[in-house]
């Protein structure tokens, strides 16, 4: 991947869009279809209520299971923050436009008010700004965009071995 398809991953807020979970169903699509044909693989339609001593409604399960699957969920994006994909009414996108800034990490009020709700649910970012500025652009996108390649997921801090 060379580095301008690379930087069209990184999202205004320095989160890199190839390590999402959702992003183009490359994790959480591929767990639950995994999940799905183990399941029903093993019987586990007639296996659960016979033998789980659970109350549990498989169909109900299964629908769930499948919603994850389906590429017209919210669960599988398509398009990175920059190319469309975009929590609705996000600050940190709009400011960033406005201030003509392609990562927040450039700005010279950063972290700022826009930023207070970001951080709660992704303190580590404070630590990716510094490892943007200490390695440079290139280099902090190097490494991003190799993790993802290797089906590093950022919501776990896992590797994904067939995710790509």
């Amino acid at each position: 991947m060379g580095n301008s398809e690379a930087w069209r991953l990184v999202a205004y807020c320095g989160l890199y869009c190839g390590e999402c979970h959702t992003y183009r169903g490359r994790i959480i699509t591929m767990l639950a279809r995994e999940l799905r044909e183990l399941i029903e693989a093993g019987n586990h339609r007639n296996w659960v209520p016979k033998f789980g001593g659970v109350d549990f409604d498989y169909g109900e399960f299964l629908k769930g299971l499948t919603y994850y699957t389906r590429e017209n969920s919210g669960c599988f994006n398509s398009q990175p923050c920059k190319g469309g994909c975009e929590v609705p009414g996000c600050p940190i996108k709009y400011c960033a436009k406005e201030r003509r800034v392609e990562i927040c990490f450039e700005c010279s009020e950063f972290p700022c008010k826009h930023f207070s709700n970001f951080l709660e649910n992704h303190p580590d970012i404070l630590k990716e700004c510094e490892e943007y500025k200490t390695l440079g652009k290139d280099e902090w996108l190097k490494g991003h965009a190799e993790r993802a390649e290797r089906g590093y997921c950022r919501a776990t801090n896992k590797y994904y071995t067939q995710a790509k």
